[in-house]
């Protein structure tokens, strides 16, 4: 009897170390094309924190990318994906191209019902040249 508990014990413990080890959050990558402004990644990042599961969100308008950690390992890749393209972006794991001037201004500055999305000003196309200058040139 003291034999089956000790083996019965140790089947528990070797099943639960499996267990916690399968459900071991992660960290998914983005690349994310159609951004091109501060309320762009807002929308994004929004997007990908209402997916149940996402731990925390950085997204980057420069790298044009996101790093979504994880806190449930049931969270799949494509909920992300789909979270990002109903935000009005395209998304897939891992790197891609960056996006055409053309697809950046038709995710940010895309009218419904008649006006602008988010806090979106329509000058998309300077707020992008406004990153990409070195720090304290004007």
């Amino acid at each position: 009897m003291i034999r089956f508990t000790a083996v019965l014990l140790m089947l528990v413990v070797v099943v639960g170390f499996a267990s916690a080890q399968a459900a071991k959050p992660g960290t998914v990558k983005l690349a994310i094309s159609g951004m091109s402004c501060n309320s762009c990644v807002t929308k994004v990042d929004k997007a990908l924190r209402d997916v149940k599961g996402v731990k925390d969100v950085k997204v980057d308008l420069k790298s044009e990318s996101a790093e979504v950690v994880l806190a449930s390992a049931s969270v799949k890749p494509d909920a992300l994906v789909k979270a990002v393209v109903k935000a009005g972006f395209k998304a897939q794991v891992g790197k891609k191209p960056a996006a055409t001037k053309g697809e950046k201004e038709e995710a940010c500055c895309s009218e419904e019902d008649g006006k602008k999305e988010g806090a979106c000003d329509g000058n998309c196309e300077q707020e992008a040249k406004d990153k990409k200058k070195p720090a304290g040139k004007s």
